[in-house]
């Protein structure tokens, strides 16, 4: 079961479905995306690709501002309502295809999660809307399979640290 590792939730499990194809971020990998990062306290955070939440919900959990988040799979995104009802914090979700969701928000973010399926590349458009809604100074945090060894060519984000845990490729990039 995976639950939240660090913060007000500590210890909670997170959305869990019995169908469905997401590979959640490991509780490790979790770690040490964050350890990494530090301090996400105030920071409005998008999570493109979001599954069970795992990845939005501990940044909110780490005292993270808001947190919106887009996920094609309705059955996810609706677990993910039912989670946080009750938890008073700035949460807004979307149902449907993430760049098409994307290009409908105007909102700049702090923090940007982005962890699609493995066989999904992330196009130069996907890439270019992404650098749209980040913030000045904001994070870019990029997951794939560990053998995907292609760097991002941003003009907004530099790579500022990759780390590699089990089978998933953690790229932390920072806009200049």
């Amino acid at each position: 079961m995976t639950r939240i590792i660090a913060g007000e939730w500590r210890g909670h499990p997170l959305p869990k479905l019995k169908t469905g194809t997401v590979r959640p971020t490991t509780d490790r990998a979790r770690t040490i995306l964050f350890d990494t990062l530090r301090d996400v306290s105030d920071m409005h955070v998008l999570d493109l690709y979001s599954g069970t939440g795992a990845l939005g919900f501990e940044a909110l959990s780490r005292g993270a501002r808001s947190l919106i988040s887009i996920d094609k799979d309705p059955k996810y995104i609706h677990a993910q309502k039912v989670w946080i009802a009750d938890r008073g914090k700035d949460f807004q979700a979307y149902i449907g295809d993430v760049q098409r969701v994307l290009s409908r928000l105007t909102q700049q973010f702090d923090l940007i999660l982005a962890d699609p399926p493995y066989e999904e590349k992330l196009s130069s458009g996907m890439l270019e809307m992404i650098e749209a809604h980040a913030a000045s100074n904001a994070y870019f945090v990029y997951e794939s399979a560990r053998r995907d060894n292609r760097d991002i060519s941003s003009e907004v984000f530099i790579l500022e640290k990759e780390k590699v845990v089990a089978e998933t490729r953690i790229q932390i990039y920072k806009a200049h």
